[in-house]
């Protein structure tokens, strides 16, 4: 063969190769619909508001799972609001969302169709997530995103693909039920399936400038001879002054001491702070900042019956084997200390107390981990360990919280009332010597009844004085009941406000995850912490930074009744 035929049947072969790779390439623009460019992809769709409903499906290749989330509009009460269905219809704050997330498609415009064909959904990322046709290793798995109104009619319902390269804020996407592939333009930052993206973020509620007291009771239950028992450890109670120093002080501090001689008995004993000893402010900080803005990463329904009794003022009643197999199953526990004490609700990893100057008292009870039975079913492995103040957690875990709220007089400065001012006393006349004497008086003629200038002028001084006096009484009692009526508003309006949020925090068992439980669960030893050492002294101390090492359980105080059988 010579040079030329030779030449020629390279060159042939090369370009058949060239327009082989040109035809197959998955991310070359087809533009087989070319009349689509510009055109709306839903032009149907044209209000926003009117979506009642949004779906979102996702796919985890890892484990092959689909991780569904839902919001909708719901009747409560005669009022229309978003709920969570997937989470119990829990309260949902999607209304702007939900419209953000339907504005970002509603004017979405076709800008390439790249694919018409099936088998290129998976490299466009637009497979739909479907659980009957998917597996284990499948791969191109989009978001599903469906829309409905009111009436359940389907608004959109398309498939999110990957983003398109080098091109940012581009993406693929497909309609549910249709092969061609578009390229789009649209945000989908709102489209989340995390439950804590769509709920009302400020749990509690309350600012940390409004927090005046931290009431710490820490204790564990745990299984002991086949009966519950808690595990006393100290109780603390610290004032907050978040505009002034200093911000943090204790007015309380005092340590369970165990009876030697009765593994139940002990008693509570104060602790004062050693001269190289201070208040760890960081760690109290952290607190503050996690209450003020509690993040919660699900959600547990409690029986109605408990629910019902739980919004109801007065002491804990819980009623019937539903509502006390549902608090003994997430860690809580109705029982009393002894026979003269009312009934109360033990947590498995004790409580805090947060007093706002509102006079509302949060009561913050922590349960067990999320998914896990009960300290009462818990093994004797668990048994032995659970004097260990934070064995059951760690990364990744969940617990459960029991949240009520009660009114706390105490936590309302008192009027300062003004006694009411009293006329001067005379002074007391006493007879003189001369007094004393009979006088033999002579007749005399009788004159005329005429006051001197002076008494007079004691007599109109005297009338002001009256005048004066009653007008500074009425100036004080005016002023008093002013204060009085002010501070009686705010004992209404705090228990009116415990009212509303018990009325919030009666259905739910939330649940958070463990670092946010280990930032608000403090024991003394994180509060309290060592002076940090001068510069020069820290530079010659080597190693001088021990970890925290929890205090050994101070004693055991058997609780009246096994679980929830003690309670009213």
């Amino acid at each position: 063969m010579n040079e030329t035929p030779k030449t020629l049947t390279f060159l042939a072969v090369a370009a058949v190769a060239v327009l082989l790779a040109i035809v197959t390439r998955p991310t070359a623009p087809i533009s087989g619909r070319a009349d689509d460019r510009g055109q709306l992809l839903y032009p149907d769709f044209k209000d926003p508001l009117s979506v009642a409903s949004l779906e979102i499906v996702e796919f985890d290749e890892s484990t092959a799972t689909l991780h569904p989330f839902k919001v909708q509009q719901v009747d409560y009460k005669g009022k229309t609001r978003w709920a969570i269905p997937s989470h119990d219809s829990y309260p949902a704050d999607a209304s702007r969302q939900v419209a953000e997330a339907a504005t970002a498609l509603v004017r979405m415009k076709i800008l390439d169709t790249p694919s018409e064909a099936q088998g290129d959904q998976s490299e466009y990322g637009v497979v739909e997530p479907n659980q009957k046709s998917l597996k284990l290793g499948t791969t191109g798995v989009g978001a599903k995103v469906v829309m409905k109104d009111k009436e359940g009619k389907e608004l959109l319902a398309l498939v999110l693909g990957k983003e398109v390269p080098g091109q940012p804020g581009q993406r693929y996407v497909r309609k549910v039920g249709e092969d061609p592939i578009y390229t789009v333009e649209a945000r989908t930052d709102k489209f989340t399936t995390k439950f804590e993206n769509w709920i009302e973020r400020n749990l509690l509620q309350v600012s940390s400038f409004d927090v005046k007291q931290l009431r710490i009771r820490d204790y564990a239950i745990k299984a002991v001879d086949s009966r519950l028992a808690i595990i006393q450890r100290g109780q603390m109670q610290l004032e907050h002054n978040d505009s002034g120093e200093p911000k943090w002080k204790i007015t309380e501090d005092q340590r369970f001491t165990a009876d030697p001689q009765s593994p139940t008995g002990g008693k509570w004993t104060p602790v004062k702070m050693a001269a190289d000893e201070e208040l760890n402010s960081t760690k109290l900080d952290d607190m503050m900042y996690a209450l003020d803005d509690l993040k919660i990463v699900d959600v547990s329904r409690k029986p109605a019956g408990l629910s019902a009794d739980l919004k109801m003022p007065g002491k804990l009643t819980v009623r019937g084997d539903a509502a006390a197999d549902s608090l003994e199953e997430k860690g809580f526990f109705p029982a009393q200390l002894d026979e003269n004490s009312p009934a109360e609700l033990f947590s498995n990893e004790g409580e805090i107390r947060v007093g706002a100057n509102t006079g509302v008292e949060y009561v913050l009870r922590f349960g067990d981990i999320a998914g896990r039975g009960s300290a009462k079913k818990a093994d004797d492995k668990k048994s032995k360990n659970a004097d260990k103040k934070k064995d059951a957690g760690g990364p990744g875990m969940n617990r459960y919280l029991f949240i009520m709220a009660e009114f706390n007089p105490a936590l309302l400065a008192k009027p300062h009332l003004e006694p009411l001012p009293e006329p001067a006393k005379e002074p007391d006349k006493k007879p003189t010597a001369d007094a004393k004497k009979p006088e033999t008086k002579k007749p005399e003629a009788k004159k005329a009844d005429v006051k001197k200038p002076e008494d007079k002028k004691n007599a109109t001084q005297k009338e002001a004085d009256k005048k004066a006096l009653q007008a500074e009484r009425d100036r004080v009692q005016k002023d008093n009941k002013r204060k009085q009526d002010e501070y009686d508003q705010k004992v209404a309006d705090g228990k009116k406000r415990v009212a509303e949020l018990n009325a919030r925090f009666a259905d739910w068992y939330y649940i958070i995850s463990d670092d946010v439980f280990r930032k608000i669960h403090l024991g003394r030893d994180e509060i309290v912490k060592k002076k940090d050492k001068p510069k020069d002294q820290a530079k010659s101390a080597k190693g001088d930074h021990a970890g925290h090492q929890h205090d050994a359980p101070a004693g055991l105080e058997k609780l009246k009744a096994e679980g929830p059988a003690g309670a009213n």
